[in-house]
């Protein structure tokens, strides 16, 4: 992590963004954040990819669990990229917290915390060794019962359980299921598998939070003159797919050579999209404009910022 960090409306060392330990934040998980990409561009300094879309959905969970979305985060975001030196390709944290404590009804400040920290690629993209998946038997929370489209960080204590069993019993990671059976996520990231020439995804109803990268992906298939869909998958449409990879800001794009012991071949039309991926997040190319939100259907909006 860089240095300091922006934390309630200040640059401050790290261990000085702290929230009280009876915050409604620590007593009830009522906080909310975005990752955030940021990739070296000619300036030698990250820049932020697809920062737009990222706030929008920053505004949507803030507004479903009862948060006020703080003002004047682009200008926080690069005043800590300004401040943070040589980070190279970089992870931007952007979370919003209920920091008063209370009751777990009280209403409460909102505290914006933007970190950054050096990433690169993880390992499936840069050793080129693909990972090793299961469909688990872990279920997604259904949005009846919290909302799926909050990014929220109690939403996580279930996927941390199932990907925690799924590596203990040899996989690298999982895919969890909806109540009914059909394959939803993984915990930290969208799952495309190609059939035929389609690329096929699971729809947003099935429990799925909106992407961005997913977004991105069904949008950048279509500017590429490939099929791709959000339908209903059944866990035997995975196992019997010609590609399969999971996607998301922190993983980028994780090729799948196994899934459940049936091993996947080459992988032509992941790599392509890996490729403009990096050609658009390096400017070398602009972004395929898209609309992410409650449609799976991509719809051109213009260079999302």
């Amino acid at each position: 992590m860089t240095d300091v960090v922006w934390h309630d409306g200040q640059l401050v060392p790290p261990e000085r963004a702290t929230l009280p330990m009876a915050s409604i934040a620590l007593r009830y998980g009522v906080s909310v954040f975005e990752g955030v990409r940021g990739y070296v561009r000619g300036s030698g300094r990250p820049v932020p990819w697809l920062l737009e879309p990222h706030l929008e959905r920053l505004a949507g969970s803030c507004a479903l669990v009862g948060l006020d979305l703080p003002a004047g985060i682009p200008a926080a975001v690069q005043e800590l990229l300004a401040a943070g030196g040589d980070l190279g390709d970089c992870y931007l944290r952007i979370a919003v917290s209920a920091a008063d404590p209370g009751g777990i009804d009280a209403e409460s400040r909102s505290v914006l915390t933007v970190s950054a920290a050096p990433m690169g690629r993880k390992r499936w993209l840069a050793t080129g060794t693909g990972l090793r998946l299961t469909v688990g038997n872990h279920q997604r929370v259904p949005d009846a019962a919290f909302p799926t489209a909050a990014k929220c960080i109690a939403a996580y204590a279930g996927p941390r359980l199932a990907l925690r069993a799924a590596k203990a019993a040899g996989w690298d990671n999982c895919l969890l299921v909806t109540a009914d059976g059909l394959v939803s996520e993984a915990p930290t990231a969208t799952v495309f598998l190609l059939e035929g020439d389609r690329l096929v995804t699971p729809r947003l109803v099935d429990a799925v939070l909106p992407g961005v990268t997913r977004a991105w992906v069904l949008a950048t298939a279509a500017a590429l003159g490939l099929a791709a869909a959000a339908e209903p998958v059944p866990p035997e449409r995975v196992r019997a797919a010609t590609e399969v990879f999971l996607c998301g800001t922190g993983v980028e794009f994780g090729p799948v050579r196994e899934v459940d012991g049936v091993a996947l071949g080459p992988h032509p039309v992941t790599d392509r999209l890996i490729a403009e991926h990096f050609a658009q997040a390096r400017g070398d190319r602009p972004p395929t404009g898209f609309r992410w939100g409650d449609a799976d259907a991509p719809a051109p909006v213009g260079r999302p910022g």
